[in-house]
């Protein structure tokens, strides 16, 4: 059974197992707990190796993104030698994963993962009715692949080589990649510069060197992956790790059940969440930092996109601002912009722009604009009222982060 919660007055739940309360947390603490668990306190990953491995997978639907999320959690490193990981194949892999998205991973990870997510990828991609994916049989479907497959035996190809190799699969190249990659036999393997969309595609046992993918059980390697979840995220509810893992509320709830006492149900702010156990005892150890801390988080940061409800970290009035219809209403160095307000769907769903954390709390946002000579330059608003020396402290990071995108990422971004 999941231990249940038990309230005390000015405290979190203490937990209970025959009745005798053993720890109890604060929200402030559970709070600053996730935030530990994000490398954003003292607390820092050595490089960006393990940044990828804790945090399971950087979101990299811009191709930024990944960089950026390891920046703000370790600060200066070389970003070359990451876009050398991903480009040839050392231990970071980048493929689709949680709600279909595009993620580097550690491949340490890989197995897990794509044992969760790659079956249902696989349903969605062979059921695709907008490229008639649909309307094949799986004799058709399994021939494609396998020509597909064949095809980068002799190493990675762009799409457009594909369907110069293949015509007879022609138009449905990308179809087959995706099934592939969900199966994960293929991932994306090198592109022109770190921004480039523009990949060519590898078979995964040749590329990666040294690894050799372990497929496990579906329903076993979803029970892994929610445990992870919950040890990265946690406290989170079920909705929330029904979004992220695109599963549903009876599959999460089922297997809430199976991890039993390794989980603590608790209540914050109204809300049935859980953690682990061990995190719980954890958190209620924790103090507040004694100084402000501040953190830039990029466009669709990974962390933002665990939960399907952000309140705890960005209050009502900033979440349009973070969340808009368009990534050019509320644009910092645009205040006369248009203002379309969002709604809570999207604001719910939708993408997540970049932010500006303080002590915890969303209180801004940032954005890159073009500056003289190919250089970018920061900009930013602040939606909330903070301190001169707050202030100070967020120009400061301001600061650090377009000198780390200008003498970084710029000169990797460029083309070959």
């Amino acid at each position: 059974m999941i231990l249940e919660k038990y309230m005390i007055k000015g405290t979190m739940p203490s937990t209970l197992i025959r009745g005798i309360p053993l720890v109890k947390a604060t929200e402030e603490q559970l709070h600053w707990n996730q935030l530990r668990k994000q490398s954003l306190l003292d607390e820092k990953p050595s490089d960006f190796y393990q940044v990828a491995k804790d945090q399971l997978g950087l979101h990299s639907t811009d191709y930024w993104t990944p960089y950026l999320s390891v920046w703000a959690r370790i600060g200066d490193y070389d970003a070359e030698s990451m876009f050398d990981s991903i480009d040839n194949g050392r231990r970071l892999a980048r493929t689709h994963a949680f709600r279909t998205t595009l993620h580097v991973m550690h491949i340490d990870n890989l197995s897990m993962i794509l044992s969760a997510t790659g079956p249902s990828l696989f349903r969605a991609y062979r059921a695709d009715k907008y490229r008639k994916m649909d309307q094949l049989s799986d004799r058709e479907i399994e021939d494609m692949l396998d020509r597909v497959r064949a095809a980068l035996e002799d190493g990675p190809l762009l799409t457009t080589e594909l369907k110069k190799l293949l015509p007879e699969v022609g138009e449905n190249v990308r179809s087959a990649l995706l099934m592939l990659m969900a199966r994960g036999e293929v991932i994306r393997a090198k592109a022109s510069h770190a921004r480039s969309s523009f990949t060519s595609y590898a078979l995964l046992n040749k590329w990666v060197k040294g690894f050799k993918l372990k497929l496990i059980d579906e329903q076993e390697a979803i029970t892994l992956l929610i445990k992870s979840h919950i040890e990265r995220f946690g406290p989170a509810s079920v909705d929330d790790i029904a979004w992220w893992l695109r599963e549903t509320k009876t599959t999460v709830k089922n297997v809430l059940e199976v991890l039993g006492d390794t989980i603590v149900k608790i209540e914050v702010g109204g809300s049935e969440k859980f953690i682990l156990m061990e995190d719980l005892e954890f958190a209620a150890s924790l103090e507040p930092p004694s100084e402000d801390l501040v953190w830039f988080l990029p466009y669709e940061d990974h962390f933002l996109k665990a939960f399907i409800n952000r309140a705890n970290f960005i209050v009502e009035d900033v979440q349009p601002k973070l969340f808009p219809a368009d990534k050019k209403h509320f644009w910092p160095s645009k205040p006369d912009g248009p203002r379309k307000m969002p709604s809570k769907g999207i604001r719910a769903t939708g993408e997540v722009r970049p932010s500006i954390w303080l002590n915890g709390q969303v209180v801004g946002r940032w954005e890159l604009d073009d500056d003289k000579e190919n250089m970018k330059r920061v900009v930013f608003s602040l939606y909330s009222r903070v301190t001169n020396s707050q202030n100070d402290r967020i120009e400061h990071i301001r600061s650090q982060l377009e000198h780390f995108i200008n003498s970084s990422m710029i000169p990797i971004s460029t083309g070959k």
